[in-house]
């Protein structure tokens, strides 16, 4: 899955995909969880090496964060079929799909899936299994509504509409690609702080340019108001100037202060916050719509036919919140690639 993982952490994936093939106690998952921790520092701060017992100070918060990836991958429902025949019959394909060209479109043009196929030629899987995420959206339309033996027509209705389909982490079965998506959400933990380190270095670097600029400025005025004073000329002006200037600067200095680059013991107790923390970069919530068959959400109390889904909702910080769901696809139902070789196609 290539929603988190960088070029620099791609040994981290390695790492967590080996401890969780050799370990299963938590006592135990502790001893293979050194490889982890050290491309955890290479991937954010090297100079974490230096802090004084960075080993012991890491290890439970990455502990903590591997627990939490693995219990919202776990808490995703079981795989879906999506098909031609699904489209029809499963209630969940017929409610994120307008038609079944749409459906085959997004899987056929995904780069991931392109990868998976071209990684497994020579097996030739039947299918694989991928995270299908949605934006979900809902408006407020007009149309029919049956209510007892009467049809009632203009009536306000819900519209739930699912857009914006993405794929991710394919594999040849459902558990490859629940364990594709916890390395990828411990990733994205990593990534998460690896960001808030730039940016603690960019805002300095930024305010440094800034002091200098204003120094020069200062340099500048200050030798005009002198000489201005030499020749007798003006100085009103370039005296506010100069005092406008020493505010800027003074403020400026203030804020270096307080936004120094973060030294290794901040980095590291900056990396140990977002991972103990990790449910303030992505939560889960479940919930249950009732969608007729046009997509329309019923009420509880309505009597017409309709069906009851249940959805999983995943939200990541500074993303918008979207829905997914595990997709099992068979690889014969894509859409031929015109631009593939065609040893390269299942279809």
């Amino acid at each position: 899955m290539k929603l988190f993982f960088n070029n620099g952490l791609s040994g981290l994936r390695d790492s967590i995909h080996r401890m969780r093939q050799e370990k299963t106690s938590r006592r135990d998952r502790f001893s293979g969880i050194e490889d982890i921790l050290e491309d955890v520092v290479q991937g954010t701060d090297t100079r974490i090496r230096l802090v004084p017992g960075y080993r012991k100070k890491l290890q439970e918060a990455i502990y903590s964060s591997l627990e939490f990836s693995d219990f919202i991958v776990d808490s995703i429902p079981a795989a879906i079929e999506i098909s031609r025949h699904s489209f029809i019959s499963n209630p969940y394909v017929n409610a994120f799909f307008t038609n079944i060209p749409d459906m085959q479109s997004v899987f056929s043009h995904s780069s991931e899936i392109h990868d998976f196929i071209e990684e497994h030629w020579s097996d030739s899987p039947p299918e694989c299994c991928s995270l299908l995420c949605m934006h979900m959206s809902e408006k407020t339309v007009t149309g029919m509504e049956l209510s007892g033996n009467m049809l009632k027509r203009d009536v306000l209705q819900t519209a739930v509409n699912f857009s914006d389909h993405r794929v991710y982490s394919p594999a040849a079965n459902e558990p490859g690609t629940r364990e594709g998506l916890k390395q990828c959400l411990f990733g994205g933990l990593v990534n998460n702080a690896l960001d808030r380190i730039m940016q603690l270095k960019l805002e300095n670097h930024q305010l440094q340019s800034e002091r200098s600029m204003l120094h020069a400025r200062l340099r500048h005025l200050r030798q005009k108001a002198e000489r201005a004073e030499q020749e007798s000329g003006p100085v009103i002006e370039t005296m506010k100037a100069v005092e406008e200037t020493s505010h800027k600067l003074k403020k400026v200095e203030d804020a270096l202060l307080s936004t120094s680059p973060a030294s290794p013991q901040e980095s590291l107790e900056l990396v140990n916050s977002v991972l103990m923390r990790p449910d303030e970069f992505i939560q889960a919530r479940e919930f249950r719509l009732r969608l007729n068959k046009m997509g329309i959400k019923i009420d509880a109390r309505s009597t017409e036919p309709c069906n009851e889904i249940n959805l999983t909702e995943v939200s990541i910080v500074n993303e918008l919140p979207r829905v997914v769901t595990l997709a099992t696809v068979p690889l014969d139902e894509l859409l031929p690639d015109n631009n593939a070789p065609a040893n390269q196609l299942f279809s």
